[in-house]
Parts: structure tokens; sequence; C-alpha cells
């Protein structure tokens, strides 16, 4: 009886030194966890609060104090400012369905979208309109439950963008694939279907008029190309990253013929 006894005492003993030892185990971790990562949500905290007042001293204005595209300027407004609440973008380098990289978000505020409302705002701090980007994620979900996808790969622009054999073929591939039928037979954004767009948020949506030779991403050749390999998330025009490379490349070609006073 003694010696099982002492053989439970053991036990005993042994089992409480190996809970002690563990539990200063895990406080040691959950110290180096707190010391390492307290920083981090310090600065992601302290940039979305730097982004909160840049949002209330530029954006709130169209896009609303709630991010839903509502602000008092948004009634006057016939391009529509975004509703961040739905985590939908139109103007974005990721597949249609994901959320838009960083960048992409940065080059809207920076540049602006030509044709519109948004101005461009390069000259607030770059510090700022990071700022301002973190902000506008706490308006959706999607946020919390998503990561952007890879960005679609843009290609270098070949040599032979803008020379007549290529304004040639691309003339052909808008019309195999249907452009004419939204931005009309001379580009002009008068197809047959022009008047009967709308968004998913309910609002009329009008063609490109390529005659005018603005794009609301960007109107360089590789600006164009990201546009059609994504298309315009929430809108009715698709992405075309379907059909060749080498056929988008010739599109542009025909796309930037189109515009009336180079």
């Amino acid at each position: 009886m003694m010696r099982l006894f002492r053989l439970q005492l053991a036990m005993t003993v042994f089992v409480y030194f190996q809970q002690s030892q563990f539990a200063k185990f895990m406080d040691k971790i959950i110290i180096f966890i707190f010391i390492i990562f307290t920083p981090a949500i310090s600065m992601a905290n302290e940039s979305v609060n730097i982004g909160q007042e840049v949002y209330e001293q530029y954006c709130i204005g169209c896009h609303g104090e709630k991010g839903d595209g509502n602000g008092k300027a948004a009634r006057l407004l016939v391009v529509k400012p975004r509703n961040f609440t739905t985590g939908v973008f139109k103007f974005k380098s990721t597949p249609q369905g994901a959320l838009p990289a960083d960048d992409d978000l940065m080059r809207a505020i920076t540049n602006g979208l030509p044709g519109s409302s948004m101005p461009s705002y390069i000259l607030v701090p770059e510090g700022e309109r990071r700022g301002v980007i973190e902000y506008i994620k706490i308006f959706s979900k999607r946020w919390l439950n998503e990561r952007p996808s890879s960005s679609v790969n843009i290609p270098p622009v070949p040599e032979y963008i803008g020379l007549p054999e290529s304004i040639i073929k691309g003339s052909k591939v808008y019309k195999d694939n249907g452009c004419d039928v939204c931005h009309g037979d001379k580009g002009d954004g008068k197809g047959v279907n022009a008047d009967e767009l709308e968004d998913m948020w309910g609002n009329a949506v009008k063609p490109r008029n390529f005659k005018r030779g603005i794009y609301r991403c960007g109107s360089k050749p590789k600006d164009i190309f990201r546009t059609l390999a994504t298309g315009v998330e929430g809108t009715p025009m698709p992405a075309f990253s379907d059909i060749l490379e080498e056929e988008r490349w010739h599109l542009i070609s025909f796309l930037l013929s189109l515009k009336v006073g180079k």
C-alpha cells in the first residue's frame, strides 16, 4: 500500500510540475505574441484613424457618412458615387468577383476617374491616401472574409499598336465580339442597347464614347488592356479575357484610332 501511495504521490507531483512548466511556457508565448503584434495592430488602427479624417474631409460629401454612396452631393451627380458597403469596385486589376488590390484603389484615388466627378487626390500625402483605403474597408464585411486575388498579367505593349494593319484587324475584333451593340458602329456610345443599360445598383450606364478618348481607368494601351481583361465590375461591360491577347491589342489599336482631334 505504501509503495502505491508513493507512486501516486510522485505522479501527482510530476503532473503538477508539467502543468506548471506548460503554463509558464504558454505565458511566455502570449507575451511574445503581444510584443510582436501590438505595434502592427497599433499602426493599423492609426492608419484607419488617419483615413477617417481624410474621408470626412474629402469623401463624405459624395460617398456618405455610411459609405453607401448617398452623400449630400450624390443626387446631383450623373455618375453616382461608389457604394463601399457592397465591396464591389468597377475599376480594378483583379478578376471579376474578386476584391480589388490596394494598388487599384490607390490608382483611382491618385488619378481620379476621368469623365466623372471623382477628382485626382495626388496632392494628398501618400500616407493619408493609404489611410483612407484602410478606412473604406470597414464599410463592407467582404474585407474581413476575403482576400484580393492576384492581378491579371499585363504584357508589354507591342510595337504594332496604332499601326494601320493593327487598326484594321482591331475593327474586325470590335464587330466580331459585339462591341458595336453598346458602343455603336462608330464607337460613339450610341449602340442599339445604349439606352437600356443599368449597373447592379440600378443606375443608368452609358457606354464609353471612344471618340472622346476619355477612359475612366486610364487611356494608355496598358490601361485599356487591363479593363478588357477584367471588365467593369457591376456593369454590363464584361471581361474579354477569353479572346486572344493579340486580338485585344488590335482592338486597342482600333479604339485609340477613334479619338477625334488627336
